[in-house]
């Protein structure tokens, strides 16, 4: 007795990888699917993709799966990219203001930091509040190098020079990491080709 293979077509879920990642960082790990009576209360479904709950959560984790197969300093830089900043803080305490830097986003931060040493990014004696500061301007934080040269007493023309190494060296990383996640959401069919 012989079975014939079923092929089934699955439609991509995401029409951009850019859609995808911004899925995959920020969702929501509190967003749980409603109970099923509920649903079933609710009518005729509406056209969506379904990613809410376990399928949701399922989908973001397929994505990250492929984005730990980068190069650590790929991984950390579409980190820095695609996930929320900041969080929300039930701390209570006089100083808070109901926000707190995202802890994955923070991490992703220290590690690129130490990484901008390590690759020699930065000259020979390297100025922590600078690197850090720099790093982040790199990762979209606003500020300008003027504020980075009088907060760190360095001359604008070394905050310049650190930048653009930085940022050169950044960019180029950050197309890699593009290119290859594309590619490999696309064989996966989460990405429309």
């Amino acid at each position: 007795m012989s079975q014939a293979a079923v092929q089934v077509e699955v439609e991509p879920l995401f029409s951009s990888t850019h859609a995808a990642l911004v899925f995959a960082f920020n969702f929501s790990h509190q967003a749980y699917d409603r109970p099923v009576m509920n649903r079933m209360a609710d009518g005729p479904k509406r056209s969506g993709k379904g990613l809410v709950g376990l399928d949701g959560a399922g989908q973001a984790g397929m994505i990250r799966a492929e984005v730990a197969t980068l190069k650590p300093e790929e991984q950390h830089l579409l980190i820095t990219k695609f996930s929320p900043r900041t969080e929300q803080c039930e701390c209570r305490a006089p100083c808070c203001a109901g926000r707190r830097p995202a802890i994955e986003w923070s991490e992703s931060i220290e590690w690129l930091i130490q990484y901008v040493l390590r690759a020699g990014l930065t000259g020979q004696v390297s100025h922590y509040q600078m690197r850090r500061m720099l790093v982040m301007k790199s990762c979209g934080v606003k500020t300008t190098q003027l504020e980075i040269a009088d907060r760190c007493g360095v001359s604008r023309a070394t905050v310049a020079e650190y930048m653009e190494r930085i940022g050169k060296h950044f960019s180029a990383a950050m197309n890699r990491a593009e290119a290859a996640i594309d590619a490999k959401l696309k064989a996966k069919g989460i990405v429309e080709s």
